[in-house]
C-alpha cells in the first residue's frame, strides 16, 4: 500500500541507495503529522455511527427521492436506510485508515479502484456519497491539526467521487 514512508523507502531501495534528504523530509513530515492522524482516526472510531446517521439524514433531505424509490438500495424502507448508513460508514472507516497510514492508499485500493463498477451494479449515485462526505467534513466538530488531517482524506474522497 502506498504511503509517504513506503514510497520513500521503495524509491531508495530501487536505486540501491540510502534515503536522500528529500525522502527523509517526506518521512519526517509524515511522522510529525502522525499524532494528528491517529487522533483523527480515533475521532472517526468514536463518532462514525453518529456521523453516518447524520450524513444519511442530510442526504435524504438533499435528495428526497431516495426515500421514495423502491428497492433495497434506497432509503424507502428501514432496511434501505440501514444500508445507506452502513455504506457511508464504510467510507468513513476507510478514510480513518488513511489517517492512520498517512496516505490515500486505502481509498485508492479498496474504494476508488472499483467504484464505477460498484455504483453501476447497485444503481447508486456518487453524488449521494459526495453530499454525505461533505456533510461530515463540514460538521465533524474537529479542530486544529486533527481536523486538517481528517479533511485531507475527506476532500480526497469527495474529489474522487466528483
Amino acid at each position: 500500500m502506498k504511503t509517504p514512508v513506503t514510497e520513500s523507502i521503495s524509491a531508495a531501495d530501487s536505486r540501491g541507495a540510502y534515503l536522500s534528504n528529500t525522502e527523509m523530509q517526506a518521512i519526517f513530515g509524515r511522522f510529525s503529522r502522525a499524532k494528528a492522524g491517529l487522533e483523527a482516526a480515533r475521532a472517526f472510531a468514536a463518532n462514525s455511527k453518529a456521523w453516518s446517521e447524520a450524513a444519511a439524514n442530510s442526504v435524504y433531505q438533499k435528495f428526497p427521492y431516495t426515500t421514495q424509490l423502491q428497492g433495497s438500495q434506497y432509503a424507502s424502507t428501514p432496511e434501505g436506510k440501514a444500508k445507506c448508513v452502513r455504506d457511508i460508514d464504510h467510507y468513513l472507516r476507510t478514510i480513518s485508515y488513511c489517517c492512520v497510514v498517512g496516505g490515500t492508499g486505502p481509498l485508492d485500493e479498496y474504494v476508488i479502484a472499483g467504484l464505477s463498477e460498484f455504483n453501476a451494479a447497485l444503481g447508486l449515485s456518487p453524488s449521494w456519497y459526495v453530499a454525505a462526505l461533505e456533510f461530515v467534513r463540514d460538521n465533524h466538530g474537529l479542530s486544529g491539526d486533527v481536523a486538517g488531517e481528517a479533511n485531507i482524506y475527506l476532500s480526497y474522497a469527495i474529489n474522487a467521487l466528483s
